[in-house]
Formats: C-alpha cells, sequence, structure tokens
C-alpha cells in the first residue's frame, strides 16, 4: 500500500521489507513472539518468512510491538544476486554458489567473486579453484562478501586483508518519487544504450571495450544524459537497470562545474520515473562508506543501508 510512513505505530517502515524483524502479536491463546524475515507489509497487516520457510501472517489489529533487528542474510544473498545480474562481467563461471566474474579488470563488481551461497566444495578447496582461475586471467583474487556473514568471518580469521568497504542502501520507488516531487527532468535525455556525451562523461571517458560491454549489459538497462555543449561530455548522467522488483541505479556523475544546480536530482526523478514504468516497487544503489557527502545525500532521498559488503585479497 503505497503512500504509508510508519506501519502500526511500532516503527516498522515499507523500507524494511527483507530486514529482519522481531514481531510480538496476539493469538487466541495468549501473546507470541515471531522472529524472520519481513516478506509483505501494508496497513491491514505483515507477513513473516521464518528460516524454515514457513509464512507467518499477522493482521495490523493483532502486533503488539515490532522492530527490525538486523538485515536479513537471505535477502542479502538475494540482493547481491539481483545486484550481479545487473552489472554483466564479460567472463562468469559458477562453483556452487560461488559467483567468478572477470571484466578485464572494468571495477571490482564485475572482477570479483559474489558469494552468493555454498560454494559445493570444502574452502580450501574453493579459494583454490578461485586463485588458479583469476590467475589465468593475471587478475587479483578478490572475494565480496557481505559483512558479518559466516565468509566474511572466516576470511578474516585466515588473515586476508580487506577493502572498499561499501554500504548497500534501498528504498522504496514510491519513497523517493515523493522526495523527487517538482524536481523538473525535461532537460534528461533516456536511451537504452549510453550516449557518447556519457561516455565522455562517465570516468573521464576512459573506457575499453569490454567496459562499455558491463555498462550496457543488465535487465532493462536505461542511461539518463544532460548533454553539454556539441562534442562535450555530458554535464550530468546516470544509470538503471531493472529486474522487478528491484531497479539499481549507478553512475551518477555531475560536471564538476555544475555541481549544486539541481542535475543530479534531475538525473535520478528520470531514472526513477522509468524503473516505476517497467514495473519496480523498490530500488538499491552502492555507496563507499567514506563517502559521506553521497551518504547524506542518498539519506534525504530516503534510503537506508541494508547491509555492507567488502571485498578480501589475500595477504600472502
Amino acid at each position: 500500500m503505497s503512500g504509508v510512513s510508519v506501519i502500526f505505530g511500532t516503527g516498522l517502515l515499507p523500507d524494511d521489507v527483507g530486514a529482519r524483524v522481531s514481531v510480538r502479536h496476539r493469538r487466541s491463546d495468549g501473546v507470541a513472539d515471531v522472529l524472520g524475515d519481513l516478506d509483505f507489509l501494508d496497513a491491514d497487516g505483515l507477513a513473516i518468512r521464518r528460516s524454515d520457510g514457513s509464512l507467518v501472517a499477522i493482521e495490523a489489529a493483532a502486533v503488539v510491538a515490532a522492530r527490525v533487528v538486523g538485515p536479513s542474510p537471505r535477502s542479502a544473498r538475494e540482493l547481491e544476486a539481483v545486484a550481479g545480474r545487473s552489472w554483466p562481467a564479460a567472463e562468469e563461471v559458477w562453483l556452487g554458489q560461488w559467483w567468478l566474474r572477470a571484466a578485464g579488470g572494468f571495477t571490482l563488481r564485475a572482477n570479483s567473486v559474489r558469494v552468493v551461497g555454498d560454494p559445493g566444495v570444502p574452502l580450501d578447496d574453493a579459494l583454490g579453484f578461485v586463485t588458479e582461475w583469476y590467475g589465468q586471467r593475471s587478475l587479483p583474487v578478490r572475494v565480496r562478501t557481505v559483512v558479518g556473514s559466516s565468509i566474511d568471518r572466516e576470511l578474516d580469521r585466515r588473515g586476508w586483508g580487506t577493502e572498499w568497504e561499501t554500504s548497500m542502501r534501498t528504498a522504496t520507488i514510491a519513497s523517493m518519487r515523493r522526495r523527487l516531487i517538482g524536481v523538473p527532468a525535461s532537460a534528461v535525455q533516456l536511451t537504452t544504450h549510453p550516449p557518447a556525451a556519457w561516455l565522455r562523461r562517465y570516468r573521464d571517458g576512459a573506457l575499453t571495450p569490454i567496459a562499455i560491454s558491463v555498462l550496457s549489459g543488465g535487465p532493462s538497462t536505461g542511461f539518463a544524459t544532460v548533454e553539454g555543449a556539441p562534442g562535450d561530455p555530458a554535464i550530468a548522467i546516470g544509470r538503471v537497470s531493472v529486474e522487478p522488483p528491484w531497479a539499481g541505479i549507478a553512475a551518477i556523475e555531475v560536471s564538476p562545474d555544475a555541481r549544486r544546480q539541481g542535475h543530479g536530482h534531475a538525473v535520478l526523478a528520470a531514472l526513477v520515473a522509468r524503473a516505476a514504468e517497467r514495473g519496480a516497487i523498490r530500488c538499491w544503489l552502492e555507496v563507499l562508506v567514506d563517502n559521506a557527502p553521497a551518504l547524506a545525500m542518498y539519506d534525504v532521498l530516503g534510503f537506508t543501508e541494508h547491509y555492507r559488503y567488502r571485498y578480501w585479497t589475500p595477504l600472502t
């Protein structure tokens, strides 16, 4: 039910869908607590998915108290898979539920192992396979893990080094559209492939054919561009990939001499409108945890941290 802010007056929000929650509710035989992943939420009630897969539906009037206790390991793995499909690598291979990806070194997202489950073999064997696979491609070994997960703790125990800790942030499309009401997006061009001005702006235009294939891949990809002078890099750009119910926003860049003029918000408004047209109800984006200005901007737009991830690399 769109437009609902806090549900039941207990602190649960639409953005909490997918999080791990604890809910106390009244039943015919007394009061009971349920712990699990919040599967559904509106003004009439909610549904919680327990760890055994069973679904518990609770009417709004029966809720006594509810709170978020942390990100769901299951929902984090699912979003990691969605995010990976939105940023497809040139080479991909699966080892159980370890997703090995390589794209000539273009971005860590496309050149690392994405852990979305068990590798299906002993950990030492899995790490040996990973080391050989990346060595054959002259790429460093990097394993992307959800912070606090079992593999994250194990690589820490083994003395691996970490880098690029990142906040995976989510918001509902409805909440973003409310916050972007009145933002003019008429100057933004939306295309299904990145135009030349877009490519000249992104990372200063230093893109290989593999990089362009990564950017252009993914489900229902759209590119937002605010054009500058003919032949110049775009003033502002952004990218969205839609795999309902999710939309991933990335590559938001604004020319340094055109910042604080509303171009970034205009690009976001155009991307969110496109995502809504294609059936998305939630969006996600990735921000480095030390990028305070970006975190502050996305906080204002209603994004909250769903989980963090980081990259591990062997030190010996």
